[in-house]
């Protein structure tokens, strides 16, 4: 695991939580080491798409 994606990592402990809840609107505390606007689970969607998006360019760019 990367951190981000690990519920036990210190990252994702409530030491990060912001007092506000998910921009997603899933109700959650948000706050997590890797931003303050995302509780742990939406969090680990976000970078995951992300990452996804990252992946679909560098294979589009490096090309067949």
């Amino acid at each position: 695991m990367a951190g981000y994606d690990d519920p036990k990592h210190e990252g994702n402990s409530e030491k990060y939580h912001t007092g506000k809840k998910c921009i997603e609107g899933c109700g959650k505390p948000a706050g997590t080491l890797w931003s303050p606007h995302w509780c742990f689970e939406c969090n680990v969607k976000r970078i995951n798409r992300i990452n996804e998006q990252f992946e679909q360019l560098i294979s589009a760019s490096t090309g067949p």
